[in-house]
């Protein structure tokens, strides 16, 4: 079967899951602040990240952004 044909309620039906959407798994982590670095990082990076057309590009610059 082909991806396209499925869709979460009939995986979830099939497989006999329970999907629990309001969980959340961060809570109780307190929130920092970003370093210096990555601040510069991401200012350097986020223009060509967005001028790229593709979400994987996009994704990369970020995650990975060239050095």
């Amino acid at each position: 079967m082909a991806y396209s044909n499925f869709t979460l309620r009939q995986v979830e039906k099939d497989f006999h899951l329970q999907i629990e959407e309001k969980i959340d798994l961060f809570a109780h982590i307190a929130a920092i602040a970003p370093s210096d670095d990555i601040k510069k990082l991401l200012a350097e990076n986020i223009p060509l990240a967005l001028a790229i057309n593709t979400e994987k590009a996009r994704s990369e610059f970020l995650i990975a952004p060239p050095c």
